[in-house]
């Protein structure tokens, strides 16, 4: 196994990581919050051949990271070399409104801290300092009438605006996938109607949510990945046709079709 503390500094960056191994190997490569549990900035799974170079980007950072990469299959082999080169974080020329900004903010901090802050039964309050935006941490999401658990890590209050998150779901989730989540529901609230759109309109919380997100140089991997996992829990065929426009926005968007590279 290979395994480096890494100096981050609260920088947005790309960390490029070359592995190199003889004939045809299946890697894990990740990158947490040093010392933290539950804190994953990327966690892939890819088949190296010989040699092959993947990205983690961070549009955010910890003061300090931990980056790990191992033999899926044979963890105890140390048959391999990784070199790790720093490059500038890819991003685009998107715009935001002030409300989007702050929410931002507070979305950026509850990911990165969520995985290794206790939640509560009654739902921790995180919060923009005006108030105007709140996060409540509950252990598990329950239904109100039956007090039955939810499957969904997530959901907005169409009326009062606060985002209800569930720490047994969040925890599993690295920083990226809990950023899209929250932007999805955040955008069901304060971007659907803007557009002319219900505020229950899937498909427009979808697509504000990653216009955010890819713009501020998140990895679309992340994206796609917790979209798939809550999808293939009910392969409808709505859900099957949000998956996708989702595949499809992201592709246009990586050609700048809706926004530029800064």
């Amino acid at each position: 196994m290979f395994g480096k503390q890494y100096e981050s500094d609260n920088k947005k960056f790309c960390l490029y990581i070359t592995i190199k191994c003889t004939g045809k190997k299946k890697f894990r490569a990740w990158a947490e919050d040093f010392g933290k549990k539950n804190s994953k900035y990327a966690d892939r799974e890819v088949v190296v051949d010989g040699s092959r170079r993947i990205r983690f980007s961070f549009p955010v950072s910890p003061k300090s990271l931990f980056i790990g990469v191992l033999n899926s299959d044979n963890p105890k082999d140390a048959d391999f070399t990784v070199e790790l080169m720093e490059g500038a974080l890819i991003n685009y020329n998107i715009w935001v409104d002030s409300d989007t900004e702050k929410f931002i903010k507070l979305a950026l901090h509850f990911s990165q801290v969520c995985g290794f802050e206790p939640a509560s039964q009654n739902g921790r309050l995180f919060q923009t300092d005006d108030s105007e935006f709140n996060i409540r941490f509950f252990d598990v999401i329950r239904d109100m009438p039956s007090g039955k658990v939810l499957n969904t890590p997530a959901r907005i209050g169409h009326k009062t605006g606060i985002i209800e998150t569930a720490k047994a779901k969040f925890d599993t989730y690295t920083i990226p996938m809990r950023m899209i989540i929250l932007l999805h529901e955040f955008s069901h609230k304060y971007k659907n109607p803007k557009i002319g759109l219900e505020i229950s309109n899937e498909v427009g919380a979808d697509v504000n949510a990653l216009y955010i997100y890819l713009g501020l140089g998140f990895s679309k991997i992340d994206a796609i990945c917790v979209f798939a996992n809550v999808f293939l829990k009910a392969q409808t065929k709505g859900n099957i046709d949000r998956m996708r426009k989702i595949m499809d926005y992201t592709q246009k968007f990586e050609n700048q079709e809706f926004a530029e590279l800064n």
